[in-house]
């Protein structure tokens, strides 16, 4: 006599259950090694390399390019890792709006990888980094050898992007300054703002999806989703700021209603409520 199941059609495969538990386990696995592997790229780079580099005769201009060469030469290569061992997978929209020179860059903050997927599509690129990363043990070295600007002390973050992007350099700047919550936007710091206004130049803004969410703020990174997760970045048209003279507002409120912009841009192109 055929049991409930059978009769519904649903029949229960006990290897279906293995197989879940199986991919899960080897997703943890892949996470765990791809971890550790970021940490072996990064002391390679600060411990061998970057010290090699500096003994090179150019100036620091000419040695933070070369790290950041190598630097997006190395995060290609991750993240291939991660992609060839099943962890996720990755596209790009509008990717050839940041092969240009010059650009300032915005994005949300979903997961760890959010910078490293920028890194890997920019030619060059400084990053704004947290102040704690230039004393990290694994990070540190690299940092300051890519000539990454702290953050933290906000009129000499702003006054060294500024000084960036008159050179031709490109910036990119999280707003949020850490990652997202899930499936939210975190509060929104005016430095960006004040960048775009005081350089004159548009905000190039990025769109970062993750699903399902993981490696976002206050997920352990073991704790992986039920499948592999795919990445997704879009670049927008660039946000034109009003100067001041303009609209005759004092730079302070022309850089608050820029970030409310930029909020509001993020809220609609996430289908936040």
């Amino acid at each position: 006599m055929k049991n409930d199941a059978e009769l519904s059609g649903n029949v229960v495969f006990p290897g279906k259950r293995f197989l879940r538990l199986f991919s899960r386990a080897w997703r943890v696995a892949a996470t765990g090694f791809a971890f550790v592997l970021l940490g072996f790229l990064a002391s390679v780079l600060g411990l061998i390399v970057i010290p090699i580099i500096r003994l090179w005769p150019n100036g620091s201009r000419s040695r933070e390019f070369r790290v950041q060469a190598l630097i997006r030469i190395l995060v290609r290569f991750y993240l291939f890792m991660l992609q060839a061992m099943g962890t996720c997978t990755i596209r790009f929209e509008g990717r050839e709006r940041l092969w240009e020179p010059g650009l300032l860059v915005v994005a949300n903050h979903p997961t760890l990888l959010d910078a490293l997927l920028l890194m890997s599509e920019m030619p060059q690129v400084d990053c704004v980094v947290k102040r704690r990363y230039f004393h990290d043990r694994f990070l540190g070295a690299a940092a300051q050898g890519a000539g990454y600007i702290p953050s933290g002390d906000g009129p000499s973050m702003v006054e060294a992007c500024v000084e960036r992007l008159k050179q031709g350099r490109s910036i990119i700047i999280f707003p949020e300054g850490t990652r997202s919550p899930v499936n939210e936007l975190g509060s929104f710091t005016r430095g960006a703002a004040h960048v775009s206004i005081r350089a004159e130049k548009n905000l190039v803004p990025v769109t970062i999806l993750c699903n399902p969410p993981t490696l976002h703020r206050g997920r352990k990174w073991w704790d992986v989703p039920e499948r592999r997760f795919e990445l997704i970045l879009k670049v927008g048209d660039p946000l034109v700021p009003h100067t001041a003279s303009e609209e005759g507002l004092s730079r302070g409120r022309a850089a608050r209603d820029l970030t409310e912009s930029l909020y509001h841009y993020y809220e609609r192109e996430l289908a936040i409520v």
